[in-house]
């Protein structure tokens, strides 16, 4: 009785298996497996946030040629056609026609229609608020082109956490395979102690549970992996339907050195001050008076209507120039003004902050990473040690020397060692990462 059940737990066992085969072969066999420089150059190329950072490049750049337009001339075509229904009126001095001194009477001057064809052209010669805002809108040209660099390495940074993610859990699936290889070898080897009647029956259950137990566990890592896979592709901006798959986890023997560079939260800080200074410049320049010149050629032409109609044509021109003193706006101005100077000194408060804490997250960022490494080391030279002593346990119960409860202390103490470097290797990645962050060396500067 106890073979039989023996039997379908293991056909069950082996079905599983290949189940499990067949998922790894779904995964492995159609993937194209890429770098991570690979899924960043990617990523770099089609992610969309990135793609949305460079349309505002774009307004600013045509906000800042709208501006420009302002001051360059403008010429106009003008028709104006009116029919009078009845005549405008003006008051003549009634001595002009005979009458006494100090009176006037109403008379109707011009014919009922009208029409003005005229070119006006004017000419901007002095405009210091529309100068202020053409640096201004440069500057803010100059503002989202870092903001675009913001982007890019917040995108290569999500990038980078996922492909290490799924690194980690290529390196659990491997782990949990040698688990799973060296669980099933036991059961056939304590199956067949059992059959001899030289161990207990629940030595082997419980062999059987762990193998159950592993082969659930790293059938949840898989749909984990895929996941990560899946969160990679949609950053990458590529279909979720195509198939990628990561590189294998390498380690290091020596900790990588990178160079401190200017971060872009303290390039984005000083743009903005920057910005707001132009501003401010701009408003200040707002009090100054604007001058134009214009001109008008045309013709402007007198009809009647009736018996006598007709409609006579007759040239006008001028020039001028028009000088605009802006006097008194209800303080307007300096409200803004004195708007825009608590923006600097808020700005300059936030600036400060900004250095002190990347100070303070550069040193963290070094002592973590060097420690991280640290630990890489120690935990893999602990798990060959956990390795020899799993094998050699084993060796010692095929013996006799050893009963299920010292191989399953020894299992589980290689599994509690291989999840430790699982996690030091997660510390690892992380720290690299923040590593790379403060440094400002998200992104690879390439000659």
């Amino acid at each position: 009785m106890v073979k039989h059940n023996y039997e379908i737990k293991e056909k069950r066992l082996k079905g599983a298996l290949i189940i499990v085969a067949i998922l790894t072969m779904n995964i492995a066999a159609p993937a194209q497996t890429l770098s991570l420089e690979q899924c960043i150059d990617t990523a770099l190329l089609n992610n969309r946030n990135i793609k949305l950072a460079q349309q505002d490049i774009a307004i600013y750049a045509e906000r800042n040629k709208e501006i420009k337009g302002t001051l360059l001339p403008k010429l106009n075509a003008v028709a104006d056609y009116r029919y009078y229904t009845d005549l405008p009126y003006q008051l003549m001095p009634a001595a002009a026609f005979g009458g006494p001194q100090g009176t006037y009477k109403e008379v109707q001057f011009g014919v009922p229609q009208n029409l003005n064809t005229n070119l006006q052209l004017a000419l901007p010669l002095y405009n210091s608020a529309a100068r202020s805002a053409v640096k201004s809108t440069q500057i803010a040209i100059e503002l989202s082109e870092i903001q675009r660099t913001k982007t890019e390495e917040d995108v290569v940074l999500d990038v980078t956490n996922a492909y290490y993610n799924a690194q980690i859990l290529l390196t659990r699936i491997t782990f949990l395979d040698s688990n799973l290889l060296n669980t099933d070898k036991l059961v056939k080897t304590t199956t067949l102690l059992y059959q001899q009647q030289m161990v207990k029956g629940t030595d082997v259950d419980r062999l059987k549970l762990q193998v159950e137990q592993i082969s659930t566990q790293r059938n949840s890592v898989i749909s984990q992996y895929r996941q990560v896979l899946n969160a990679l592709k949609f950053m990458m901006g590529k279909p979720i339907s195509d198939s990628v798959d990561v590189l294998t986890t390498e380690k290091t023997n020596t900790p990588a050195n990178f160079q401190s560079r200017i971060t872009s939260d303290m390039l984005l800080i000083d743009k903005k001050i920057e910005f707001t200074r132009s501003e401010l410049s701009g408003l200040k320049n707002m009090r100054l008076p604007s001058l134009s010149a214009y001109g008008v050629y045309g013709t402007t032409g007198f009809g009647t209507t009736g018996s006598n109609s007709f409609f006579n044509f007759h040239p006008i021109g001028y020039f001028g120039a028009q000088l605009s003193v802006p006097l008194f706006n209800g303080w307007v101005t300096q409200h803004k003004i004195v708007g825009k100077k608590i923006e600097i000194v808020k700005s300059t408060i936030q600036k400060e902050l900004i250095t002190e804490k990347s100070n303070l997250d550069l040193k963290n960022a070094e002592m973590q990473y060097a420690q991280a490494f640290r630990n890489i080391s120690v935990l893999s030279s602990q798990i060959d040690l956990a390795k020899r002593i799993y094998v050699n346990t084993v060796l010692q119960n095929q013996q006799g020397l050893a009963n299920i409860t010292d191989l399953l202390f020894a299992d589980n103490a290689l599994r509690e060692t291989q999840q430790n470097y699982i996690e030091a290797l997660i510390n690892m990645c992380k720290a690299e990462l923040e590593y790379k962050r403060v440094t400002g060396n998200l992104i690879t500067k390439k000659n």
